[in-house]
């Protein structure tokens, strides 16, 4: 099925803007999470008590929020999921072992409401030590996931640095030694250092061993990432294990259509590089699969959009981040890694050939 008949739209003419609209975007994220001090982390993260409540009638989201306020109680959230009757309450807890905070809710809600009986469906407990080991292993997750691009991608577009695949492959077992190791990892600090020093290490191999294709595949996911976090800080949206899968989600919808692009972009090459500029065929490959990226992005965006809509208050966050996910992550597929694998071209290995391995359709 082909959506757009002949598209010829000049995508790399406007990469400039698309760089500039890019950087502003990442830039008011960041600013934002300057702002708020850093992501706003979920009680899986952080540490809290997340309890289900089951009410005979229909009960205002509200009406709980003022029972736990004059409770005292302090850091918590109130949602519905389901219908009105299903009541959600997340809190956070700075002790451990502080075992009272359900009944001192339950207390309340009796004397609130004696007319609105209700059952206590499931009460989870997440202590503050779990929630930093989660955290430290989530941050983890999206290097270890970089670092299996990276050796996916070169083996699959550029072969023929077997070492630079080995290197890689070697300095991955690395991290994932020195990560489950308690001892070094016991602050947040610890763990962003490593993932600090093993970016650097990551470009470094990118640059040392030409690995342009991967080079321009990571960048596009970064950004992806970076514009989803940036986006849930300026809707001071929690980050929690859901939105960290959604994130890991997102990485390989959008790689998918990086290596899509890629493969066609390796089709084309050989047959018009004594023709067209790079810049012209990147272009032609493009709109060669313009297509297909598009009715791809719009089904999957029906779906979540769907899930958006009619999901209710648990799930509606996830569909969100994907949501944002797909539209972030079609766009830098053409205007993020497009042009970083142009620029790698020129700038490191002009002349070179782009085709590494035989083209596959």
């Amino acid at each position: 099925m082909e959506l757009i008949k002949n598209p010829n739209f000049d995508f790399i003419a406007h990469r400039g803007i698309a760089l500039k609209i890019s950087l502003a975007v990442i830039a008011v994220g960041i600013f934002s999470l300057i702002l708020h001090g850093g992501p706003k982390y979920g009680i899986d993260f952080t540490g809290g008590a997340a309890i289900t409540f089951k009410f005979e009638q229909e009960v205002a989201a509200e009406d709980i929020r003022d029972v736990l306020n004059r409770a005292g109680i302090q850091s918590f959230e109130v949602t519905h999921f389901g219908d009105r009757n299903h009541v959600l309450v997340r809190l956070q807890l700075t002790d451990a072992g502080d075992n009272t905070y359900l009944g001192t809710i339950t207390t309340r809600l009796d004397q609130a409401m004696p007319d609105n009986p209700y059952i206590v469906e499931q009460s989870d407990l997440v202590g503050p030590k779990i929630g930093t080991e989660l955290r430290e292993k989530a941050m983890l997750a999206m290097l270890f996931a970089l670092i299996g691009i990276i050796i996916y991608i070169s083996i699959r577009f550029e072969a023929e640095s077997f070492l630079g695949v080995l290197v890689t492959l070697i300095f991955g077992l690395v991290v994932l030694t020195v990560s489950t190791t308690s001892v070094v990892l016991a602050s947040d600090l610890w763990t962003i250092l490593i993932i600090a020093l093993s970016a650097g290490v990551v470009g470094f191999i990118c640059v040392k061993f030409d690995f342009k294709y991967a080079m321009g595949a990571i960048v596009a996911l970064i950004h992806d990432v970076t514009i989803t976090v940036g986006v849930f800080s300026l809707l001071n949206k929690e980050i929690d294990l859901p939105i960290v899968a959604a994130l890991l989600a997102l990485i390989g919808y959008s790689l998918n259509d990086t290596i899509v692009l890629f493969d066609r972009i390796r089709e084309e090459y050989p047959k018009e590089r004594k023709r067209l500029s790079l810049d012209r065929i990147i272009n032609k490959s493009i709109n060669n699969v313009l297509s297909r990226t598009v009715i791809t992005s719009l089904t999957t965006m029906i779906v979540v959009l769907i899930l958006l809509i009619f999901g209710g208050e648990v799930i509606r966050p996830f569909a969100l981040a994907i949501f944002i996910g797909i539209i972030v992550g079609t766009y830098s597929s053409i205007y993020v890694a497009s042009p970083v694998l142009i620029y790698w071209h020129n700038r490191f290995g002009a002349g070179a050939d782009l085709t590494s391995r035989k083209a596959t359709a």
